[in-house]
């Protein structure tokens, strides 16, 4: 196993680097410090050829210019919190009056520290961030750390360490966008999701949650068992951007027949956002063409969106001098 850095670039007169690992199968992760980017993951088909199974940009310039979220680590709180209120406290309102994915210029859009981290059978990048008080409005001094591993058994293991000096609102992801059919060669229509999640969170007009957890039972919002993504979206056209409340082992599974590849995911959070990309028609180029809808899947483990306004919801809220932790790990095989 071994990990390479170089350079990529410059943003605000700091030099950025990315990371390119490479387990003993030749199988290959890459990561940078702006956002604590995931920027490809190259993983065999069921003929063995090794193909970038993620959404990303060729260049720095083209992640700092465009935002869709691509691979980055989002905080301090993923997605919406209404209103953009919690106690006395009045965060950033960076859609319309509502606060999203920790606001302006938030975790996804600044430099990183980093370090090489090793163990006897993974490879790893920790990456490092100090979000000072009144960060977006956030109270608290917030120490953050992601450490992305990189396993012989291509798995990326996800670890997500934060620290504050009071009390304040932690919800983080990973907002990487999957499709497995390599290279992005084909949508994800062909995939399908099952996910272990017998009820979801209904939200209203503007994507937020209106406090109701509903059962996914003869709704398209049923993912217990696997279901094409192509026929779910013919339930449901509108697309997915879907807080789902996992249960039991708390697994996602997604698989793309064609390739053969198949990604299960495991974590110890609360909740998974699938974001389907529908309708997402935009301007920037993505494995040579633009990007439109259903060219990828968001699986977003986290808490529940907006829970500081729901107490049925689990806390998002941390205390002083404790250290939280979060792990998801994602599992690449051929099925």
């Amino acid at each position: 196993m071994n990990i390479r850095k170089s350079s990529w670039g410059h943003v605000d007169g700091h030099e950025v680097f990315s990371y390119t690992l490479t387990n003993d199968q030749g199988a290959i992760f890459r990561c940078m410090e702006y956002g604590a980017v995931v920027t490809a993951i190259e993983v065999p088909d069921r003929e063995g050829r090794m193909e970038n199974v993620v959404l990303g940009f060729d260049s720095l310039d083209q992640y700092v210019k465009d935002s869709p979220y691509f691979g980055a680590l989002v905080g301090r709180v993923a997605g919406r919190i209404a209103r953009a209120s919690w106690k006395d406290h009045q965060l950033t309102k960076n859609e319309g009056e509502h606060h999203i994915h920790g606001g302006t210029a938030n975790f996804s859009h600044r430099v990183w520290k980093s370090r090489v981290v090793e163990d006897h059978h993974k490879i790893g990048i920790e990456f490092s961030l100090d979000s000072p008080h009144g960060d977006n409005g956030y109270p608290g001094n917030l120490c953050v750390k992601v450490i992305y591993y990189w396993t012989n058994e291509n798995v990326w293991e996800m670890d997500i360490l934060a620290q504050t000096d009071q009390e304040t609102l932690f919800n983080p992801t990973n907002h990487t966008y999957f499709n497995l059919s390599g290279n992005v060669k084909n949508k994800i229509l062909n995939h399908t999701l099952q996910i272990e999640a017998s009820a979801y969170a209904e939200t209203n007009a503007e994507k937020l949650p209106t406090g109701r957890l509903l059962p996914v039972s003869d709704t398209a919002f049923d993912f217990r068992e696997p279901i094409q993504m192509g026929k779910a979206l013919e339930k449901h056209p509108a697309g997915y951007d879907t807080p789902f409340k996992l249960e039991g082992t708390k697994h996602i599974a997604l698989e793309d027949p064609e390739s053969g590849r198949c990604l299960s995911i495991q974590t110890d959070r609360d909740a998974v956002v699938v974001f389907s990309t529908t309708n997402m028609e935009e301007d920037y180029m993505v494995a040579g063409e633009k990007m439109s809808s259903h060219r990828g899947i968001a699986l977003e483990t986290q808490e529940l969106p907006d829970a500081v306004h729901h107490s049925a919801f689990r806390s998002i809220v941390i205390a002083p001098h404790q250290e939280y932790r979060y792990q998801t790990a994602y599992k690449f095989t051929v099925c």
